[in-house]
Parts: C-alpha cells; sequence; structure tokens
C-alpha cells in the first residue's frame, strides 16, 4: 500500500464518513490558500451569517466576488498578523467588513442554539494540494502536502504520509520530509527574498508570512506512517537558524533537523495494542476530529508575554511573546482527563460503576477470587465520595499549562439537567496553590490565556473562600499559604455547602514542604483536601460528586491506593498506578528536562570530634551522647569555610553560565545556619567583586526565604525590607544571583536560569525530587545543570541516586491495607486487654465524659500521677504498650480514608487516652535529653571527594507484624569514647580524600606551569591579554592533559573538573599573579 492507496482507500473515507469533512479538489484552492467556495458558502448561507451577507452584498452593488476579494485580503492581512491558525481563528470568530459583521467559525455548544451553528462550520479535506508561490511574477518554489485541512474555507494545517510497505516511515522519512521541505523554502526564500537590497525589512517580513504561511500558520503539522504519527507545531523556530546557514553559504540541513527531531514528538495512544487501522484512527480523531479542531482553537493556543503591574494591576506586556501551545504528551494528558471526566459525569449516579468495571476486567478469573478481589475493592474508598485523578508528571513539563487548559475547559462545560435544560457542569473551578511563586504563575497564565478578570477571583481565608463560593467567578485561585492548612478552610458549613455543589480541584503540586524547622516532611495536599469529603458533614450528603486532580513527579504509595487508577494484580494484590505520567526518566529522553544526576559534585568538610571539659570533674561523672546533626551543620567555622568556597564557585563557575546568566540556590538545614550563611557569603563575595575581573558581578542579589519563626528575626529583614514576593520577582529580574532557602522553594520553585544547587542538609525520597528539580529546568543556551553537596559524609550522593531510582519511571504501588487492617485487630485487641487500659481506662472516661473537665489540664493531674507511677514499675510491660500504641496510631493513619474502616478504630475516647498514655511515656523517657552531647569542631579542610554510590537496593516488602517493646539501659561512658574515636577515624580518611584530590589539581597546575604551551600561557597572563584568549589557551591544555593521563589520574578527577575549567584557570592564573607580585 503506497501514499495514494493510503490516502484513496482509507484516509479520505475515515475524514468524510467518520470525522464530518467534505473531499474538495485541490484545483479549488488558491495560492492564498483558501477555499473560495467554502468560504462564499459558510458567508452567505448559514444562519447568522445569512442576513449580514444580504446587507453586505447591497453595500457592493451585488458584485459576489469584489466582496470576497476584499473579504480575503482583510482575512490574509489578519492571518499575516497571528501566530498560527489556531490564534488566528480564536481572534476572528467574526470580522467586520465595511461597517458589517461575518462570522468565520461558530463555536460549540451556545447558549442559545446549543451545537446547531457548530454543525454548520464547514470542515474539508484536501489530496495532493499543489502549494505554489510566485515572486515577481515568477514562480519560485512548490510542493505538494498529501493531506491538507480546512475549515469554512480557511487553512488548518496539513499531514505528510508514509508507507511501511514502501520502506518508509513517519519517524526517519516523513519528519525528513517535513524538514526537507521547510528547510528548502525558506532556503528560496534567503535566495530571491532576504538577498533581494531592493527590499524593506518590512516588505521582506510581509513575503515571509506570505510565502511560508502552509509551514509557518499551520496548527500543527503531522506526519504518519498509520502505525505512528509525529507531530510539530513550531517549525517557525528554526527559521532563524536555517537562514544563517543559507546566509553563511553552508545549507546544513542535518544539524537542523537533528534538532528539530527534538520537538517533532510521537504523538501518545490511549490503546497501544490496537491494530494499525485503530491505531490512525484514535490518533487522527484526537487531532482532527471536529470538536478537537476546536479546541485547538479556543484553548490550546495562547501567546505568552511576561506580566508587569502597572496602577497596582496586573497586565501582559505589549510585546511579540512566545506561542505556546501543547507538546503532543500534554495534549494527550489534557485530553486524557476530559475524557475522563465525562465518564465519571456519564457514571455519577451509579455507586457501584466501578466495581462492575473491575468485575468486566475480571473475566476468566475464577468465582471465588474474583467475589474476594470485589469485596476488596468495595472496601476502597478510592473515587466513592468524591472523583480524584492523580497525575504524575515530571518537574518542568509544564504542567502550569496543563491546568490552564483543563481549568479553561472545565469553566466552559456544560451539559443537560434532569430537566433538559443546559447548565454548567461545575459550579467552580478551583486552582489550588501553596506558593507565591506558583500563585504568580498561575496569574500570568490566567491574563495570557486571555481568561476575563472577572471569572478570576482569589481565596486566601476562609471569608473570601466563601465569598468565592458565592461568587459569579467561574474560577478560583486558592492560596493555601496564606491559609496554612486546608482544614481551616473546609470546616463543616463550607462542607455543607460544597455538598450542593460541584466543584473541580486542580493541585499544582499536591506535595509541599511542611517547613517550620529543619525536620519539615513533605505533606501531601491531596489528603489535607479529600479528608474532609470522607467525612460525615459530607459523605452520604452530597447529591454531586466533586473533582480533585493533583499533580506531582513523587506519588509515593499511600496516595496512589487512595487517588490512583487500577493497574492488575500481584499475588491478588491490587496494584495502583497514576492516571497518566510523563515520567523523569522519559522527561530527560525527550530532552524537556536536564539530567540532574549528570552532575553532582561531592564536597566534604573534615570535622573533629571529643569530650567536652566537666567542671564537675573528681565531683561529678557527666555522660555524655553521640553529636547531633544540628552540631555540623550550624557549626559557624564550617559555615564560614563553605561560604568562602560557594562564593568563590559563584564568581568562577555559576555565574558565567548560561552566558552569564546563572543563578544559584543554597538549601541549608535550620533557619539559623540561613542567617549564618547569609552574612558570611555576603563578606566572601563583597570581597570577590572587589576584584576587577567580578566586579561585573557585584549587583548579583544574595536573597534568603524562609517561613517565619518567633525564635528567629524575619527573612524580610535580612532582606533589606523586601516581602518574599518581592525578593522573587528581584531574583527573577536580575542578571545573576544566590537564594538560600531552607524548606520553602523546594518545591514549585520555578526558575529555568537556575543552574547550581548548593545542598548543606541532607535529602532523601520525595525531598529529593522536589529538591533537585529545582535546576534541571531547560532554557535557552543551558546545556547542564549541577548539585553541590556538602551534606555530612555526601549522604546525599545516594539518597539523591535512590530517590531517581524509584520516582524516575512510572511509580506502582503494592501498598496492603488489608495486611495492616489485620494488624491493627489485633493491636485493638490486645490495647483493650493491656493492664493499662484495665487500671486506668475508667478513670481518664470520667473525665473525658465531663466537657467541661475534658477541656482543663488540671482535671488530668491526678490521673497522670497515678499512669506514671505505674509505668516508672512497669518497665516492660508498659514499654510493649507504648510500641503496640506507636504502631496502632502509624497503621491507623496509613489505611483511614484509603479502605472503609468500621468507627471502633477511631472512638475518640479511645484516641485520645492512647494520646494521654503516649505523651506521658515519652516525657518520662527524654534520657538522652539530659545528657550533653559531644564536642564538633571544625578541622580546617573543605573539599572535594570521590563518592561513590551503590546500586539502589530494592527494598522486599516485609509484612506487617505487631510490634513489641523493649527495655534499654543507660549507655556507658565507653560507648561514647568508641564512638568518637570511629568518627574521627573516617574523618581521616576524608581528610586523605580531600588532600588526593587538591594533590591531583597541584599536579596538574604543574604540568600547565612545565609544558610549552603552558609557558607562553603564563607570559600572556604576565602580559594583560584578554581574559578569553587566556580561558581558550588553557582549555587546551586540559583537554591535553585530560587525554594523556586519564588513566593516570582517574576518571573522578576528570568528571568533577570537566566543567570547572574556568575555575581552574582563574585559580591557576591567581596563582602566578601572586608569585608576580
Amino acid at each position: 500500500m503506497n501514499e495514494l492507496h493510503l490516502q484513496d482507500k482509507f484516509l479520505i473515507p475515515f475524514f468524510c464518513n467518520d470525522l464530518g469533512y467534505n473531499e474538495v479538489k485541490a484545483n479549488t484552492v488558491t495560492n492564498s490558500l483558501i477555499i473560495e467556495e467554502d468560504l462564499e458558502a459558510f458567508i452567505s448561507d448559514t444562519d447568522l451569517n445569512k442576513k449580514a451577507y444580504d446587507t453586505l452584498l447591497k453595500k457592493y452593488k451585488g458584485d459576489k466576488a469584489l466582496l470576497l476579494k476584499e473579504l480575503i485580503e482583510l482575512i490574509q492581512e489578519r492571518i499575516g498578523s497571528s501566530r498560527n491558525m489556531a490564534l488566528f481563528i480564536n481572534a476572528n470568530k467574526s470580522i467586520t467588513l465595511q461597517g458589517v459583521k461575518l462570522h468565520l467559525f461558530y463555536p460549540s455548544d451556545s447558549v442559545i442554539h446549543g451545537n446547531n451553528l457548530f454543525e454548520q462550520n464547514i470542515f474539508s479535506v484536501v489530496q495532493e494540494l499543489p502549494y505554489k508561490f510566485k515572486f515577481q511574477g515568477e514562480q519560485i518554489f512548490s510542493f505538494r502536502p498529501d493531506i491538507v485541512l480546512f475549515v469554512n474555507g480557511i487553512y488548518l494545517g496539513y499531514s505528510e504520509l508514509k508507507s511501511n510497505y514502501t520502506s518508509q516511515n513517519a519517524s526517519k522519512n516523513g519528519r525528513g520530509k517535513v524538514i526537507k521541505d521547510y528547510f528548502e523554502a525558506v532556503k528560496t526564500y534567503h535566495q530571491h527574498v532576504d538577498s533581494n537590497d531592493m527590499l524593506s525589512e518590512n516588505e521582506k517580513l510581509a513575503q515571509r508570512k506570505d510565502f511560508l504561511k502552509v509551514f509557518e500558520k499551520a496548527i500543527h503539522i503531522t506526519t504518519t506512517d498509520i502505525g505512528e504519527t509525529y507531530v510539530i507545531r513550531t517549525i517557525a523556530d528554526y527559521f532563524d537558524e536555517i537562514l544563517t546557514t543559507c546566509r553563511e553559504g553552508k545549507f546544513d540541513r542535518e544539524e537542523i533537523e537533528k534538532k528539530a527531531h527534538g520537538v517533532f514528538k510521537l504523538y501518545p495512544l490511549l490503546n497501544p495494542e490496537a491494530d494499525k487501522k485503530g491505531k490512525l484512527k484514535e490518533l487522527f480523531n484526537a487531532l482532527y476530529s471536529q470538536f478537537m479542531i476546536e479546541k485547538e482553537v479556543l484553548y490550546y493556543n495562547f501567546i505568552e508575554r511576561d506580566v508587569h503591574v502597572k496602577k497596582g494591576v496586573k497586565e501582559v506586556k505589549n510585546e511579540p511573546g512566545f506561542l505556546i501551545s501543547p507538546r503532543p504528551k500534554q495534549k494527550f494528558g489534557t485530553d486524557k482527563i476530559m475524557a475522563k471526566i465525562d465518564e465519571f459525569l456519564d457514571h455519577e449516579q451509579d455507586p457501584d460503576y466501578f466495581e462492575k468495571l473491575l468485575e468486566k476486567q475480571l473475566t476468566g478469573v475464577s468465582e471465588s477470587k474474583k467475589s474476594e478481589l470485589l469485596q476488596k475493592r468495595k472496601a476502597y474508598s478510592n473515587n466513592k465520595n468524591v472523583y480524584s485523578l492523580l497525575m504524575q508528571y515530571a518537574a518542568g513539563f509544564g504542567k502550569s499549562n496543563i491546568i490552564g487548559w483543563s481549568a479553561l475547559q472545565l469553566k466552559d462545560l456544560r451539559r443537560p439537567d434532569e430537566n433538559g435544560n443546559i447548565q454548567y457542569v461545575y459550579d467552580k473551578v478551583m486552582i489550588v496553590v501553596d506558593r507565591l511563586q506558583l500563585r504568580s504563575q498561575i496569574d500570568s497564565l490566567m491574563l495570557n490565556m486571555n481568561i476575563d478578570k472577572r471569572l478570576v477571583v482569589e481565596a486566601t481565608n476562609k471569608k473570601t473562600f466563601q465569598n468565592a463560593l458565592a461568587s459569579d467567578s467561574r474560577i478560583v485561585i486558592v492560596n493555601l499559604q496564606k491559609f496554612g492548612a486546608v482544614k481551616e478552610m473546609m470546616d463543616a458549613s463550607v462542607l455543607a455547602k460544597l455538598a450542593k455543589m460541584r466543584i473541580v480541584f486542580l493541585i499544582d503540586e499536591i506535595h509541599r514542604s511542611n517547613s517550620g524547622d529543619q525536620h519539615e516532611e513533605m505533606v501531601s495536599i491531596f489528603d489535607e483536601l479529600q479528608s474532609p469529603f470522607d467525612g460525615e458533614a459530607y459523605a452520604g450528603k452530597a447529591t454531586k460528586k466533586n473533582l480533585i486532580v493533583g499533580f506531582t513527579a513523587t506519588p509515593d504509595d499511600h496516595t496512589l491506593a487512595r487517588f490512583g487508577e487500577f493497574s492488575g494484580y500481584a499475588e491478588s494484590e491490587k496494584l495502583w498506578r497514576p492516571f497518566d505520567s510523563f515520567t523523569m526518566k522519559e522527561a530527560i529522553e525527550d530532552g524537556f528536562i536536564l539530567n540532574p544526576l549528570k552532575n553532582i559534585v561531592p564536597v566534604a568538610s573534615k570535622m573533629l570530634f571529643d569530650l567536652p571539659s566537666n567542671p564537675l570533674e573528681g565531683f561529678t561523672e557527666k555522660e555524655f551522647k553521640d553529636a547531633q546533626k544540628k552540631q555540623v551543620y550550624e557549626n559557624r567555622d564550617r559555615i564560614d569555610a563553605i561560604s568562602k568556597y560557594v562564593a568563590d564557585l559563584l564568581v568562577k563557575d555559576v555565574y558565567r553560565q548560561i552566558r552569564g546568566t546563572g543563578k544559584a540556590m543554597l538549601a541549608v538545614y535550620s533557619i539559623k545556619s540561613a542567617i549564618a550563611y547569609k552574612e558570611a557569603i555576603t563578606k566572601y563575595f563583597k570581597e570577590l567583586v572587589q576584584l576587577p575581573k567580578y566586579e561585573k558581578y557585584s549587583e548579583a542579589p544574595i536573597h534568603i526565604v524562609y517561613s517565619s519563626n518567633q525564635d528567629e528575626q524575619s527573612a524580610t529583614g535580612l532582606n533589606e525590607g523586601l516581602s518574599e514576593e518581592k525578593v522573587l520577582e528581584n531574583f527573577a529580574l536580575k542578571k545573576n544571583g544566590l537564594i538560600i532557602v531552607v524548606a520553602k522553594l523546594q518545591t514549585g520553585f520555578d526558575e529555568k536560569k537556575l543552574h547550581t544547587l548548593f545542598l548543606d542538609k541532607e535529602i532523601r525520597g520525595i525531598s529529593a525530587i522536589q529538591t533537585i528539580s529545582r535546576v534541571n529546568r531547560t532554557a535557552k543556551h543551558k546545556n547542564d545543570c549541577k548539585i553541590v553537596d556538602f551534606s555530612y559524609n555526601n549522604v546525599n550522593v545516594q539518597n539523591i541516586k535512590d530517590a531517581f531510582e524509584h520516582f524516575s519511571d512510572v511509580v506502582v504501588s503494592d501498598f496492603d491495607p488489608f495486611g495492616d487492617k489485620k494488624v491493627l485487630d489485633i493491636l485493638l485487641s490486645e490495647l483493650n486487654k493491656s493492664d493499662t487500659y484495665d487500671k486506668f481506662f475508667n478513670v481518664f472516661m470520667g473525665i473525658y465524659k465531663d466537657p467541661v473537665k475534658r477541656e482543663q489540664p488540671e482535671s488530668y493531674l491526678d490521673f497522670e500521677s497515678s499512669l506514671k507511677k505505674y509505668v516508672e514499675a512497669n518497665p516492660q510491660r508498659t514499654s510493649d504498650t507504648k510500641a503496640k500504641v506507636a504502631q496502632y496510631f502509624t497503621i491507623l493513619n496509613r489505611i483511614e480514608f484509603v479502605i472503609a474502616l468500621d468507627a471502633k478504630y477511631s472512638e475518640s475516647s479511645f484516641l485520645f487516652f492512647w494520646r494521654k498514655f503516649n505523651t506521658l511515656y515519652n516525657m518520662l523517657h527524654r534520657s538522652e535529653d539530659v545528657k550533653d552531647p559531644i564536642e564538633v569542631y571544625f578541622d580546617n579542610q573543605i573539599g572535594m571527594v570521590e563518592v561513590v554510590a551503590e546500586e539502589t537496593k530494592k527494598k522486599k516488602k516485609k509484612p506487617t507484624e505487631v510490634a513489641t517493646g523493649g527495655v534499654t539501659g543507660p549507655g556507658g561512658q565507653y560507648d561514647i569514647l568508641a564512638i568518637i574515636a570511629a568518627r574521627n577515624e573516617k574523618e581521616e580518611k576524608i581528610g586523605s580524600l580531600i588532600k588526593e584530590f587538591e594533590s591531583k589539581i597541584e599536579d596538574f597546575f604543574e604540568y600547565v606551569r612545565q609544558a610549552p604551551e603552558g609557558e607562553r600561557l603564563v607570559v600572556k597572563i604576565k602580559s594583560n591579554v584578554s581574559e578569553d584568549e587566556i580561558s581558550q589557551d588553557f582549555s587546551k591544555i586540559y583537554r591535553r592533559y585530560r587525554a594523556l593521563y586519564r588513566s593516570k589520574v582517574g576518571d573522578f578527577f576528570f568528571k568533577e573538573t570537566e566543567d570547572l575549567v574556568d575555575k581552574l584557570c582563574d585559580d591557576f592564573e591567581h596563582g602566578i599573579r601572586l608569585k608576580n607580585k
């Protein structure tokens, strides 16, 4: 089957019979890419145009040809000033000619007309269109796209077909043909227009817009071989590069083709197992069905411009901006969300829908097994009281745009109610953000997508949230940073309102850092938001189902089981996975984000451990405990040394990156250490920028961001009075800069010019991925990113690798809440039978049942005193009870709301009693707190060391076992001495590794000094030749040294220094100048 057979026998009938297109002969299409017959028929015969056309025709004295000619000229002019055809049609759904309004496109779902008008749009398909372009009376270019699409006579885009039967495919030959055709067109433009000195720049631009419109104005260009279909939307991005190679006489297409393949992407399939015809039908439905073309026009294309504040109001700048349109995977994901919502709505009144769906999937499974699995599915809370969709999308994938495209469609989504009246499906679309920068991004998105300001309102507290629910605004931006916690927003009165509404929540990042101190955790906004819906105030009272759509790069087991999708069974247990995914691995392979693992630089600081002096020696023998992490991370001498190292790297490496626009983030252990770092780095940075070589960086800010803490001064004071919002604005506007953070900004902070992440804290799991994702965004001229790890023992090297292994692919959960429930049953029974419960629960209930006494701490004093004596008298028994209590709460938190649980597990008096016991037990066993920690000193050594990460070990899932307690006695002094000895021995090894790396640098510098080309370099340094010339010569010597000594010196040295050559050059130059003084 060649391409013509594919067109004639399958594709054209599919367009006509399935998609509702008309086939039009190629000779009816003008060179201006207009089907005049279609355009004339649409403006003269359709409902809203008939009267207007008759009025206009009178003005033209019945001259239909002149009317059509002038209308086409006006259309051509408007197309010329539009970035693509979707934007042109959206901005010109109606057009005014001679004071009369004519419609060029009818949207669907009209309030008055329903879909009647939309059905009058004329969609047409043309085979083998001979596109020719004449310049100054001479035909200079022609090509023949296989299939070209039009609506109401107006061009939309084209598709290039390839047949596997002729050994051609879309991936290579199809994409190659599209890029070759565009390259040849630009080459022809260069030869006839760009090289013509008689034309002004405006005339050349006008010719480009007209000549290249078939490529550059297309909504998208596709190529297919039935099995695979590839899509490109931004071919015009390569115009400047092609023109440059033509001007230089190189006409080099290969490099440009390679780059274009990076965005000319395969369109994903919902059903990859389908036969070839099934695949093509699915793909062409997604790309060319009439309603999908309408979505392209109304939703998927917009111009992104910078936003500024004018007279206190945010508005977009008057600038050309950038075309934003969805990558194949982004559109696929958004369409998939919308299709699933349709499915939810179709079955909203069927509470057993998901069980029935599962029953169909279990065809072939034995009846007993089927029954068991169906019973388990019924026990899951997943999609019971509120619908949820969990999307695993890599940071940097463009989640904000997907949220914007989804919000636009959801605000307009309408269906007939029970009386047949068309109504909005969702009363509100709520976009949930928890960071100032995310809030600002969404603001910019709404403005750039031309969403009417009256449709959008912000909720920052309970009152404004309730006002938003009552308002006519369709979109509500919920700023959680102002709320503090979701539960403050979702009280009983709010839930009562929500039970009568249908709301959709779109959560930009489901994880947020719980940032109060150095022990922050990642909190799931998804959990916080859904839990109230599973409570009594909402469940069972709602007549409509609300929907939560959450986005994250890092779904955990619990989140997947609660909000994910059914995947399959492993050993009879349910597997849950995200509804849709675009993983970090895929994003790196596709070039959408950078690989953060490629460049992790471990920098160690040698510490010294010792016993503190005892002022009461001879009277009292003191006991000590091991060093605390904060003693390392808050050690001022260590902070000072690292600060000097950071300041040096900023001016010698970071700020030179991305063509001189690189920025950095430093994530640290605590607010105390952040403040110390701000002071120390500022001191060393100011010294460095006094040098002529680095004075250009003197304006680069050093900002600090952390949550308010009553024990520490506010960050605003340290940022010269700037609020956090102003700090972020300033950081974005400056060419270079460093931002110091504790926990804030580790999620959701998006600054594409952030090149280097300095880490002086330990990160792992979700937190590790969220943090390193701050630097992996792509930007023009940004080729890599870097993580410099100062963590104690450089544990982050392994932690980051382990986290990446887990989250870089689609995360699938085999979390077993039913196994946990069995353990919970045993624990409940044993706690109810325990001596502690038997002796004290009734006494406790005497207080608890009295509503006045319950809230008075003094009411519990006698109870606590008796309980304390009992704990002290029965250490083994109460230790065992304590272990079981702790496990009970852990399991309850883990499975509550994941599966349905009987009320007995969460009985309030039972839980309150055991929390009291837990608190009291912990107070009595704080023996460690009375011991002083050993002393920690910085041993004046800092530098790179070689750290080899081990292969990530896959953790074998162990069944949960009932916890037991054990009594431990106090540790002896000899234990601490052994710990000190072991720690110092390890530090000696670190010191040796630092020296080893330093000696390798010195060996290299010696080679430079001795080599003939190095001698010439030294002369140039002393002669003050240009910085660029010195840098180029030094780089050549480095490359030669690497080639000659790689096996002797070792790969690690060159891996860590190859992108620090400029810094090495500066250090070498500094050494020469010192000797020269």
